[in-house]
């Protein structure tokens, strides 16, 4: 199993996963056995009701009938949590009676040519901020939980694309996590990584890589280019070109962030008309066409800038993507758009820490950017080979998220000052 081996992780029964509206899926025997159980006597329609309900808890997942799925409350909540941030399945059936889904959460099994990838969710406050057991101490019980999610959601293992179109030749993925990691690792000044450089570095390679004539290379050319340029690139002394992102890259952002918010907009008011409403004047907002609303204010993260070099956020933003380099490969997007959509959402992040800090007109601090990095990473759970994955692929901008970043460390990059 692949992994990155300083990822830390112990829950802290902070309860954020059983709140934020996902599907929390159950498998045929699940759903037997929780009728069985009669596990509505524990279910609450509203956290300050009482416990029990006339209504089916459970609803039929869409496309699966025989797998089900809870029904969520209004705010979506899952009816299950109690008010002291307690499962009251866990509590009456015990832990190993709780939903698969619940139980894997925040790991994530991608299959893969090679040994399966394992992956953290940074939707997780505890995988932000990096406490807790390693993962590599918890390896027997997490492989148990593989083998268990293996078999209840059996994944077909996905073909690795570099790009759109050109398959990942043999030996390629090992040799870019490399170089990719080597990049990131490089100290600055102080003698921490400077992420802004060297991001820089990672986007100018990138770029090189995607160039109409390298992926034309015969793949054991592009293998042996991708060794050649990128060590050389990962180890000289030379600074990366420090070109700014296009301004399409800049309006596709904007539309990137108003998924990400409209997310929690929709999780808040639900899908009504008025919700509509809602959304329509928050795209606005965020294309510069509306005042502030829904307590999102881009002018705001003008005001403040999130700086990389910051103790406190170079050691979130670094974690996040020191992960997402070692996790490289997962197979349900390219390669490219892969890297993409990981800077597209730390893109959002920053901003939103920005923007956060602005209305309250303060700097941002480390507890600031990892509220930001939590709210935009909800939607890292969407299958990026669904609708709304597609979209979010599509608005992250290639590896001009990586310029981005770069501009400003995220900073205003929607605002475009």
């Amino acid at each position: 199993m692949r992994f990155d081996a300083e990822q830390r992780f112990t829950c802290q029964q902070c309860a954020r996963c059983c709140r934020r509206g996902w599907d929390i899926v159950l498998t045929p025997d699940e759903l037997a056995g929780y009728r069985r159980a009669r596990a509505q006597r524990w279910y609450r329609e509203r956290e300050d009701a009482a416990e029990g309900t006339q209504v089916e808890p459970f609803d039929p997942l869409s496309g699966r009938p025989e797998y089900g799925r809870i029904r969520k409350r209004a705010d979506g909540t899952c009816g299950f949590l109690s008010p002291e941030n307690r499962c009251r399945i866990h509590e009456e059936l015990g832990a190993a009676r709780k939903p698969l889904t619940c139980r894997v959460f925040p790991y994530r099994f991608d299959p893969a040519d090679g040994p399966a990838i394992l992956s953290a969710s940074f939707a997780c406050p505890t995988v932000v901020r990096n406490e807790g057991e390693t993962l590599s101490s918890q390896l027997t019980a997490i492989t148990t939980l593989q083998r268990e999610w293996d078999k209840a959601y059996p994944e077909p293992e996905a073909p690795l694309q570099f790009v759109k179109g050109r398959p990942l030749p043999s030996g390629v993925l090992g040799t870019l996590r490399e170089v990719l990691r080597e990049m990131l690792e490089r100290p600055g000044p102080d003698g921490a990584p400077d992420l802004a450089a060297n991001v820089a570095r990672m986007a100018t390679l990138l770029e090189d890589l995607t160039r109409h004539r390298v992926l034309r290379l015969k793949p054991d050319r592009f293998v042996e280019y991708l060794e050649l340029t990128g060590r050389f690139a990962a180890r000289s002394e030379k600074a990366a070109l420090r070109r700014p992102a296009s301004l399409v890259s800049r309006l596709l952002f904007r539309g990137f962030f108003f998924v990400v918010a409209a997310g929690r907009v929709q999780l808040e008011h639900g899908r009504t008309w008025d919700t509509r409403l809602r959304l329509a004047a928050l795209a606005l907002h965020c294309h510069g066409l509306w005042r502030a609303t829904q307590g999102y204010d881009l002018a705001a993260a003008r005001r403040v800038r999130v700086d990389s070099s910051d103790p406190a956020v170079r050691n979130v933003a670094h974690n996040y993507l020191r992960a997402q380099v070692e996790t490289l490969g997962r197979g349900r997007v390219p390669v490219v758009d892969e890297l993409a959509l990981a800077f597209a959402f730390l893109n959002a992040a920053c901003l939103l820490a920005g923007m956060r800090a602005g209305q309250a007109g303060r700097s941002v601090d480390g507890n600031a950017f990892v509220d930001g990095m939590l709210e935009a990473s909800d939607l890292t759970h969407s299958d990026p080979r669904g609708a709304l994955g597609f979209l979010l692929t599509t608005l992250s901008g290639g590896v001009d998220a990586l310029r981005l970043f770069c501009d400003a460390q995220g900073a205003g990059v929607a605002a475009d000052r």
